[in-house]
């Protein structure tokens, strides 16, 4: 059960996440109504705790309107988290091309791989580049491709 718990969550901090970079929420409660569109049902307590996790604050943006905001201050573990849950849902195939990381997606969620690599920061990859369907990620030496792509897999095996 603990496991389950912890899934739902990921996948609420994922699309709490997904909201705050595409909506233009400014309270708490148009949050709350976003995330019941999409079956997630959670008190405003909650949504003020993983708020607070996530490192996301709400700022007054240059047009007088609050916005909610991601610090850059936010924890490399949270970001390693929705990278395996984008790997977890929808990673096909991985292939080492020079000092190239080929990554092949579901189709319509390259960027979001992509997102979530140029976030964590990997030293290995120096940016990443999507398409539909394909990340590129791009890295200094054959060798750095090889020991990112490891660390994917390791990711994609590690519960």
């Amino acid at each position: 059960m603990e496991g389950f718990l912890m899934m739902k969550k990921k996948n609420r901090h994922f699309q709490i996440l997904k909201l705050i970079d595409s909506v233009k929420a400014q309270s708490q409660q148009e949050l709350l109504d976003e995330l019941a569109k999409l079956d997630i049902h959670i008190s405003q307590s909650t949504l003020s705790k993983d708020l607070k996790e996530l490192g996301i604050i709400k700022m007054r943006g240059k047009n007088g309107k609050f916005r909610f905001l991601q610090t850059k201050e936010r924890d490399a573990f949270h970001t390693g988290v929705m990278l395996k849950k984008e790997l977890l849902d929808f990673f096909r195939e991985s292939t080492v091309v020079g000092n190239l990381l080929v990554i092949r997606t579901v189709q319509g969620n390259a960027s979001g791989v992509s997102k979530f690599l140029d976030e964590i920061g990997w030293p290995e990859i120096v940016g990443t580049l999507a398409s539909v369907d394909t990340v590129l990620a791009i890295t200094r030496t054959p060798d750095d491709a090889k020991a990112a792509m490891d660390k994917l897999q390791e990711m994609l095996t590690s519960k």
